[in-house]
């Protein structure tokens, strides 16, 4: 197993180029699900999530919902395994008061922090970027081997 994990861990930093691009795309789509304005951008959010999980190697879809798209995806493997539910959500709140952003809310900048370097934009902590480090995971796993 740590063999496997080495492999995934390596999968992971040899790909972090793609992967940022990736999520660059997914922020910069605004799926404000409280705007009816923004409708057709939330079906658009959901159906780039379905891509990425279909190119991670699961059967993914959109599927429509009486409020607004919802992913499922599910992997072929054996039933009688271990099964894991993941939740999160590719929509997002409104960016207003749009005059604090220090740079366009849907148009991802990589800024320096007391931390180290950091994705901002709206979407990139709450829920885009967790959504898709499970994505990436998935990829790494899935193109690394581990099936």
């Amino acid at each position: 197993m740590e063999d496997r994990l080495q492999a995934v861990l390596e999968q992971l930093d040899n790909t972090q180029g793609a992967q940022l691009d990736r999520l660059d795309q997914l922020l910069r789509i605004p799926s404000v699900s409280t705007n009816p304005e923004h409708s057709d951008d939330v079906h658009a959010a959901a159906e780039l999530c379905a891509q990425y999980l279909s190119d991670a190697g699961l059967d993914a879809s959109v599927r429509m919902t009486s409020g607004h798209p919802m992913v499922v995806a599910h992997s072929g493997g054996d039933a009688n395994a271990p099964h894991i539910l993941y939740y999160g959500h590719y929509d997002v709140q409104p960016p207003d008061p749009i005059e604090l952003w220090e740079s366009p809310p849907f148009e991802p900048q990589i800024k320096d922090g007391p931390h180290g370097q950091r994705v901002v934009a709206r979407g990139a902590a709450d829920d885009k970027g967790q959504l898709m480090t499970f994505v990436e995971a998935i990829r790494a796993w899935t193109e690394s081997g581990g099936g």
